[in-house]
């Protein structure tokens, strides 16, 4: 795909036909499905349904997550909660650790930083994939190859041979 992700209709700002303005809306109504199965799994702690909980009430805003996004949605919540606990944990022991060698005891960086780090990856490629950032939802629209308009200057010299 080349160049620029495409825009929702909705905030496009470009000059685009009134017949394309209507063509990309009924392309983006296809991708829509229902969202009545967009509820928290048992399996989740409390502080991850919470945040499940929010995140669907402000998607339901715009409309972005549908029951296909419930997998991916549960993984976010479950990574953004145990990110929260490795946070706390960080917070209350520090970010250095002591390890011991037959040498010595030395400090080093706390092996929780690890953890929390591959928390933020889960996080982010969960955001990405639901369209939690504004920059992600615009790439989540499938773009069509629209027709490429006729030159007016070669309409104009037809128009002037059949007339």
């Amino acid at each position: 795909m080349a160049g620029r992700p495409r825009k929702v209709i909705d905030i496009s700002t470009g000059k685009i036909g009134k017949e394309a303005i209507k063509n990309r809306k009924i392309q983006e109504e296809k991708l829509k499905l229902g969202r009545e199965q967009l509820k928290a799994p048992e399996w989740l702690r409390d502080e991850a349904k919470e945040e499940f909980e929010r995140v669907v009430e402000e998607a339901g805003k715009i409309d972005i997550l549908d029951n296909l996004d419930l997998g991916i949605l549960a993984i976010y919540c479950n990574a953004y909660s145990c990110y929260v606990d490795v946070s706390k944990l960080i917070q209350e022991n520090g970010y250095l650790g002591m390890r011991t060698t037959k040498y010595d005891d030395y400090e080093t960086v706390h092996p929780l930083l690890i953890v929390q780090e591959k928390y933020v990856k889960q996080i982010m490629q969960c955001s990405t994939k639901l369209g939690l950032a504004t920059t992600d939802r615009l790439k989540l629209i499938v773009p069509t190859k629209e027709a490429p308009k006729e030159n007016k200057f070669i309409e104009l010299i037809r128009n002037r041979k059949q007339g």
